[in-house]
């Protein structure tokens, strides 16, 4: 028997709809944080998005994501109020107990927030983040995340440029390779 990898896992419909978006960042995630499915494109846009990568590891344990913005304490914020509204519909299990364990000791930043911010949080569900790229400069980026129906605990990711310059830069982005970043 062949085991099944993560995006065999995802319904087809929905694999065919992120890849059909050439000019669109988009992944598929699961509850625990980790991509399932990327278009070219938001692979291109971040290491953080390529299947198989955890958001919570890539944001927390990889220096340059946060490095990467100039508001790290924001996306601090927001990818800790993520994780407790994760965690305020899905049971609590032992991938995200190391998870948290993980990010916790690995870095102080989280480990402050994690105790800090409430259970409560909710984050807004649309966010604006920037993404400093040293080969293209500066992207201003809004993402929506939505749950996909029927399949409990994967969302979707979409990415949209904040202004004119960022969609340019998004343009020249879908034309490189996702090796190059």
């Amino acid at each position: 028997m062949v085991e099944r990898g993560p995006a065999d896992r995802l319904p087809q419909d929905l694999v065919d709809l992120v890849d059909s978006w050439s000019t669109v960042p988009a992944f598929v995630h699961d509850r625990h944080f980790t991509v399932l499915h990327a278009n070219r494109l938001a692979q291109a846009l971040s290491q953080a998005f390529r299947p198989g990568a955890n958001l919570l590891r890539s944001t927390f344990l990889r220096p340059e994501i946060l490095q990467a913005s100039p508001d790290p304490g924001l996306v601090t914020e927001h990818v800790v109020g993520e994780l407790r509204r994760s965690l305020g519909t899905h049971e609590w299990d032992e991938v995200f107990e190391g998870l948290v364990d993980e990010l916790c000791s690995g870095n102080s930043r989280f480990a402050e927030a994690w105790t800090e911010l409430g259970p409560g949080l909710r984050p807004d569900a649309a966010e604006t983040f920037t993404f400093d790229r040293p080969d293209l400069g500066r992207l201003e980026l809004r993402y929506l995340q939505l749950e996909v129906p029927e399949h409990f605990g994967l969302s979707l990711v979409i990415w949209r440029a904040c202004d004119e310059a960022s969609a340019q830069l998004l343009t020249v982005l879908a034309g490189q390779s996702p090796d190059r970043t």
